[in-house]
């Protein structure tokens, strides 16, 4: 479960709020999820729903690395309260503009979009690729009011073991990744660093480096705090913005709750080969 607060300084900005469960069966080698995702914009004015289900497939290349490609479905509900939407004919009178006492109809935009994916992990390092909105595929879905262009991420890093303890399976860590994101003509690139103390865990992210000219002012730092305790993860991050509204918005506010259900083969699981990518992650 996860909630998000962004830019709290600023009078009715967004507010996110996402939940997921998802299992793995080992005899078929495969993980079955589902996800909810929900952005409130303008105290609610405007609203974003998704609601999915992935599923992915496991397999060994040899020794070493294994790969999981996945698929992601879901339908996206966009909503907007006209009611509360204030013209320029509501506020002068010398402003002449079409009437706004005939409201436009208020009908939900719901579409059904997709996602595809692949990631090649081994014990230390691990490498993926997103591509998100495939059914922008389609010129004449693409065209359409609420399909979105197609996003494509690319990401990856590595973990170095400082110590390990075997009889408890805690471990002492260090790792580093990065996130590339294209959409239309926008990118992205984040960089991060984790240093895991299980139970503790601290984190460093700078999300959207200035080298692209088109989001040079889109940058923000983020800070991690993660604690687990038995089968419950709890984690803390806060962001802040690198350009001019840096003492303005108030930043961003996350927090994340993660319960583990463990089955009755669940130390025959751990033998398996685990994603190596920490476990303390913010949406």
């Amino acid at each position: 479960m996860n909630f998000r607060d962004q830019w709290p300084k600023l009078p009715s900005t967004y507010i996110t709020y996402a939940g997921s469960f998802d299992h793995y069966f080992e005899k078929y080698r495969s993980g079955v999820g589902v996800l909810f995702f929900r952005d409130d914009a303008g105290d609610g004015l405007l609203s974003t729903t998704n609601l999915g289900l992935q599923y992915s497939f496991n397999f060994d290349l040899n020794n070493i690395w294994s790969v999981r490609p996945g698929l992601h479905f879901y339908y996206r509900f966009r909503d907007i309260d006209f009611n509360r939407l204030q013209f320029s004919d509501q506020i002068s009178f010398d402003y002449i503009s079409p009437s706004s006492i005939e409201l436009p109809p208020q009908e939900n935009v719901v579409r059904f979009d997709a996602a595809t994916s692949v990631l090649v992990y081994s014990d230390i390092f691990w490498f993926g690729a997103t591509v998100d909105h495939l059914m922008s595929i389609s010129p004449s879905l693409a065209d359409e009011v609420g399909y979105r262009p197609m996003r494509y991420s690319v990401f990856g890093g590595g973990k170095y073991i400082i110590s390990r303890r075997t009889r408890s399976r805690k471990e002492e860590s260090l790792s580093g990744a990065f996130n590339f994101m294209a959409q239309d003509k926008f990118k992205y690139l984040d960089l991060g660093a984790y240093y895991i103390n299980q139970p503790l865990m601290v984190g460093l992210w700078y999300r959207g480096l200035p080298v692209f000219p088109n989001n040079r002012n889109a940058g923000a730092i983020t800070v991690l705090f993660g604690y687990q305790y038995r089968a419950f993860t709890f984690q803390y991050s806060y962001d802040f913005s690198t350009s001019k509204l840096i003492t303005k918005t108030g930043g961003a506010h996350e927090v994340s709750l993660t319960y583990l259900i463990a089955s009755k083969d669940f130390s025959k699981r751990r033998r398996l080969k685990m994603v190596p990518c920490p476990e303390f992650l913010s949406q």
